[in-house]
């Protein structure tokens, strides 16, 4: 009887020579989910979110002798010594406001931007051990990844708001304005959040597959960061040229945050509606691309 199934399967050749009869040929393949089905089961495992991003957050301090003191330690010295140089040394303009509150604001924006760049592009690697053992919606890995960056932004935000108070004190001005422009800075951090997981998607993909990009793209963002109205105000680039610099996007996120926050500057309405574009259109791309690579990436882990 046992034969006979196997024949019937077509597992043997028939006894009598005959030919087998002709089968249908099944192919087993893996079926991909659609955005809505994506978004409804990153939704399920939230809780695996949480996880992943309050383990991210505490392995920031973890370990430090200086603890919790040293993430604001840590960026303030940095950001001291450049003011130093560009604001004291090569006096570089910051259109009325004193420079350090000038480039700490502009901080702010880009810093969110590449600290979380370069913690989504190693979100991958960094839950690879869980990654093999247990599954979850991958797009989880680097939504996770950007708390931290999160966590880091505020403590930008509590730097500058201690400095506005050491200037009321010293200058008797408060530099910080208070209104409805600030929901315009607002949004610009929140496309800063969108547009920072938008690159990331494809960069955490391309770093499983090509691990020395972790070096390339650390020389990438300083690049970036120069071609940012961050260490010079937008007024100092020639009327003509300053399309040049709004063809990055981060330039007009930064440009806005200046504006809604310190109020210099003039808001970039034009270049502000091309940059969302492009940051949606970025995402949707990275959305694809990394429901189409995911799988092989995680083979690369």
């Amino acid at each position: 009887m046992l034969l006979e199934l196997r024949r019937s399967l077509g597992l043997v050749a028939p006894a009598d020579g005959a030919q087998a009869p002709e089968r249908d040929k099944w192919v087993i393949d893996a079926s991909r989910a659609g955005l809505r089905e994506r978004l409804l089961e990153f939704w399920r495992y939230r809780r695996v979110l949480a996880y992943f991003s309050t383990r991210a957050v505490t392995s920031m301090y973890q370990g430090m002798a200086l603890g919790v003191f040293w993430l604001f330690a840590r960026p303030l010295l940095p950001i001291a010594i450049s003011a130093f140089v560009f604001g004291s040394l090569l006096k570089v303009p910051s259109d009325g406001v004193p420079y350090f509150l000038f480039f700490l604001t502009g901080s702010c924006t880009w810093m969110l931007f590449e600290r979380g760049l370069l913690l989504v592009s190693r979100s991958f690697a960094q839950a690879s051990s869980l990654m093999k053992k247990v599954y979850f919606p991958r797009l989880i890995a680097p939504f996770s990844a950007m708390l931290p960056a999160v966590v880091n932004f505020a403590i930008y935000m509590a730097l500058l708001l201690a400095v506005a108070v050491y200037y009321l004190v010293s200058d008797h001005h408060w530099y910080l304005l208070i209104g409805p422009r600030l929901l315009l800075g607002a949004m610009a951090i929140a496309l800063t959040l969108l547009f920072t997981v938008a690159v990331g998607l494809w960069t955490s993909v391309w770093m499983t597959q090509f691990p020395d990009l972790k070096f390339g793209l650390r020389y990438v963002t300083r690049f970036w960061f120069y071609a940012t109205p961050v260490i010079y105000p937008m007024s100092q680039v020639p009327p003509e040229h300053r399309w040049l610099v709004y063809v990055n996007p981060m330039a007009p996120l930064v440009e806005t945050f200046k504006w809604s926050t310190l109020g210099i500057g003039e808001f970039p309405f034009g270049p502000l509606l091309t940059s969302t574009v492009v940051i949606a259109a970025v995402f949707v791309g990275g959305v694809w691309y990394f429901g189409r690579a995911e799988a092989a990436a995680v083979d690369d882990l």
